[in-house]
């Protein structure tokens, strides 16, 4: 946690993930540790393409240097021996190489039984346990009626939680020419990488979620993500899901339908869990 917190700095170097004071941990203490570790690994790995090369004082510089602040009151002592961006620059003309500055998403879920039957035995109580950070979406297929269920939320500028955590830190938001809300450029306010906007709020924290399901209650488990849900709601994945015969097939039936009518080009992924 401390690593992380020094990688990413800015709004984070205060940052406690309220899962990481539960005593003794719990598997949501766990998932969250999996994310940042993650998010983490995604983010040096970034940092560390721009940095490459044998220059002593490149190697020996912190990994998070661009946070050191060169003048003013809160200056460190150490602050003016410590290479800025543009020393780095100049000490290694292969530093200059841009790194992908791109970030991703996820969305899991854990499936469990009270008992040593399976989850998809119809008598059979369940429970699933979601962690999810971005745009990608989980859904449930109600039995009953057919009914798309969702068990996440969209992390991006407009939902009033994420905004609100935002403008404390964010100079602005801005809508695109599609209608939606971004900051920095960027649409989702929780990520993996992006590592331009860390510093500004955006997080690869997972929001989790205990779903409890009664036998049979629901028919089966769709995750998709935007390139999916871009082009198609929550009801119209879920009816397209449920004209198939399997897992597999459902799977391609949704992501045919994104990429024959998406105009964007983007990832279309789609993976089907009968229940």
């Amino acid at each position: 946690m401390d690593s992380w917190r020094e990688t990413v700095g800015g709004y984070f170097r205060r940052f406690s993930p309220s899962a990481f004071a539960l005593d003794p941990p719990t598997i949501v203490t766990v998932l969250n540790h999996a994310f940042l570790n993650a998010d983490l690994s995604f983010i040096t790995a970034q940092l560390k393409l721009a940095r490459s090369g044998s220059d002593p004082v490149l190697t020996d510089s912190p990994i998070n240097t661009s946070d050191i602040v060169p003048s003013g009151p809160y200056t460190s002592p150490q602050a003016h021996s410590k290479p800025t961006p543009s020393h780095i620059h100049a000490h290694n003309p292969a530093a200059s190489r841009t790194p992908f500055k791109g970030g991703s998403t996820a969305s899991v879920a854990l499936i469990s039984t009270p008992s040593p039957t399976p989850f998809w035995h119809p008598s059979t109580p369940s429970t699933i346990l979601t962690a999810h950070c971005g745009d990608t979406r989980i859904l449930l297929s109600r039995t009953s009626d057919g009914v798309a269920v969702p068990l996440t939320t969209t992390h991006h500028p407009s939902s009033p939680s994420e905004a609100a955590r935002l403008r404390r830190h964010a100079a602005s938001f801005v809508t695109d020419s599609f209608g939606e809300e971004r900051i920095s450029g960027l649409a989702n306010t929780r990520a993996f990488g992006d590592m331009s906007s860390k510093r500004m709020g955006v997080s690869a924290e997972p929001q989790c979620q205990l779903t409890q399901l009664a036998p049979a209650q629901y028919a089966f488990m769709v995750l998709v993500t935007d390139g999916v849900t871009n082009e198609a709601s929550d009801q119209e994945i879920v009816d397209i899901v449920k004209e198939c015969r399997t897992p597999e097939e459902g799977a391609k039936a949704v992501v045919a339908f994104a990429t024959e009518t998406g105009k964007e080009g983007d990832n279309a992924t789609c993976l089907i869990v009968r229940l």
